[in-house]
């Protein structure tokens, strides 16, 4: 690590955890008193940069914080349309899915369970009659089936192979 210009780097909250684990292991190893454990993760909380961080350790062996790897700066670069955009080999070569909008019967597929219970428990309430309790399941789980085009997910065991 490069100390002078990477000491002044702002630290993050995996930054902090990892120098809070630090903290609470040399606390059970007893190098630190509970007192002293107390201040350093009180000073721990106030620390902005990785040398705030670093000072906490000054007197104490391993293990230290780690940190994560500084981002590099880099310049946006324009595509043009149509063009490929390579991506990086850490990414094991998969880009994120783009997100895409529900449609009308996904949303209510969705809300049909929570609506079918709110509607049983209303019924039920108002009627003092238990008999909705269940009845609305089984008509809640027509109505999503139906929602869904009919084609309600069934499990069918596997043939073995021989």
């Amino acid at each position: 690590m490069n100390e002078p210009r990477d000491a002044k780097l702002r630290i993050s909250h995996d930054d902090r955890d990892h120098a809070l684990e630090a903290l609470t292991e040399h606390s059970r190893e007893g190098r630190l008193t509970i007192d002293e454990y107390g201040d350093r993760v009180t000073a721990l909380d106030g620390a902005r940069t990785r040398a705030d961080l670093l000072a906490l350790f000054d007197d104490l062996p391993e293990p230290r914080p780690r940190f994560a790897e500084a981002p590099r700066a880099t310049a946006p670069q324009a595509t043009a349309p149509g063009a490929t955009v390579a991506v990086p080999p850490e990414s094991g070569g998969a880009l994120p899915e783009p997100h895409r909008p529900q449609t009308v019967r996904q949303r209510l597929t969705r809300l049909s369970v929570p609506v079918g219970a709110v509607t049983a428990v209303g019924l039920t309430y108002a009627t003092g009659d238990w008999f909705f309790m269940f009845l609305v399941p089984p008509v809640t789980y027509a109505v999503e089936s139906a929602l869904r085009g009919g084609r309600a997910r069934r499990w069918v065991p596997r043939r073995k192979r021989s």
